[in-house]
């Protein structure tokens, strides 16, 4: 018996209309790479289309991945009554643009996010965050651009604080960088698969990165603000404590860093600060509640304690002078002049100043405190922040317990 699911189109087109499939097929051919994806820009060149099969959930997951439209994972089928369920929590108008995507300028329309939103298997509730870190991402000095096409591993870090992060429950706490949360693990690989469907950011054709990094599929978490002594991240940058706030910065890589904030200023005076060196940034540190809380108990402040890490968090200049940065990439480019002055002083810093760090607190509250430190990449500085709009009569979902 055969069924048929209608299916929406999750590919980004230019506001000529022009699918940018047709110019990444160009890319696979150039590459050699049409064995990976041989239906590449093979689709009907309409809104909805019908897949039928003995499985068609299954056919769908298989035709996307063939058509380069995965992260390389199993999708959710976006028939058109998902979307359309997603599409009731979104703040705006379906056909409202959000950003034009780079690399190839693919329009975010809220239909083609809630599209990407289906797949990645998101909640409708969880649809206005996504909403915001697109704005985020769509903004000049995030430079979606280098970030989509560099060959370094950067990928963003999306960060979500106010009372959205509890009422759809995400997870602030013990494995909050994952596994086992649907909220942190989709939003973030939603974020990626509209980057990458939208913006045209494919692996290995468009985008670069010699490596990768497990962020690439998601990275994704709020602040925990209960456990935490000191106010909120977004309340410290002008917003209330009601508001919620998506923050959209860089990483490089997510660093494990066990012990307290000594050991956050080793790892973030080494080679893993070496892109900021060179390039400026904004660098983010998340520490655990029993960190903050210690930290707290001595009076140190959350500025104070930024400060602290911008001072001890440092590479000798000798040090810094023997690594491949220095002697490669740095004697390719202009140094920022912050840089060259620390280097004639002795000591540099991961960063310019203290308010180039974002410390948060994340984490589960135990006493061997597990921090994390993500290094950046690129320019202009970057840490864009959005208010989360949400619709008239928005309420999170409350899943079905019973059989």
């Amino acid at each position: 018996m055969t069924d048929s699911l209608w299916i929406l189109n999750p590919s980004g087109q230019t506001t000529a209309g022009a699918f940018i499939d047709d110019t990444l097929a160009a890319r696979v051919d150039e590459r050699g790479m049409r064995d990976r994806w041989p239906l590449v820009a093979a689709f009907p060149r309409q809104r909805v289309e019908v897949v039928r099969g003995i499985d068609p959930v299954a056919e769908v997951s298989r035709l996307f991945d063939l058509r380069g439209w995965t992260d390389g994972l199993p999708i959710v089928a976006p028939t058109t009554g998902r979307v359309e369920e997603m599409l009731d929590y979104a703040p705006f108008a379906r056909d409202a643009v959000i950003g034009e995507l780079d690399p190839l300028k693919g329009l975010a329309t809220v239909e083609k996010l809630a599209i990407n939103a289906v797949m990645a298997g998101c909640r409708p509730d969880y649809f206005p965050i996504l909403i915001a870190a697109v704005q985020a991402i769509a903004e000049p000095e995030f430079n979606l651009r280098g970030v989509q096409t560099t060959d370094e591993n950067v990928t963003p870090l999306v960060l979500v604080n106010g009372p959205i992060a509890r009422q759809i429950g995400m997870n602030d706490s013990f494995g909050c960088l994952g596994p086992g949360w649907r909220s942190n693990a989709t939003i973030g690989r939603a974020l990626r698969l509209v980057m990458q469907n939208i913006g045209g950011g494919w692996p290995s054709v468009v985008a670069f990165a010699g490596l990768g990094q497990p962020g690439k599929f998601t990275l994704c978490f709020p602040e925990n603000e209960m456990q935490s002594p000191w106010a909120p991240f977004h309340v410290d940058a002008g917003f209330s404590a009601d508001q919620n706030v998506v923050t959209v910065l860089r990483a490089e890589s997510a660093i494990n860093v066990t012990g307290g904030l000594e050991e956050a200023a080793s790892v973030m005076g080494s080679a893993a600060s070496a892109f900021s060196w060179l390039h400026g940034g904004i660098v983010t540190v998340a520490i655990s509640p029993a960190t903050a809380a210690a930290l707290d108990r001595d009076g140190i402040s959350k500025a104070e304690a930024r400060v602290w890490l911008h001072e001890n968090g440092r590479i000798s200049s000798e040090e810094l002078k023997t690594l491949w940065i220095y002697n490669n990439a740095g004697k390719a480019k202009e140094w920022p002049d912050w840089a060259l002055k620390a280097i004639d002083a002795g000591r540099v810093p991961p960063v310019e100043d203290p308010d180039k760090i974002t410390l948060v607190v994340a984490g589960g509250d135990i006493p061997i405190a597990q921090q994390a430190y993500f290094p950046t990449w690129g320019y202009p500085d970057c840490r864009i922040m959005k208010e989360v709009a949400l619709p008239t009569g928005w309420q999170p979902i409350n899943e079905e317990t019973s059989g």
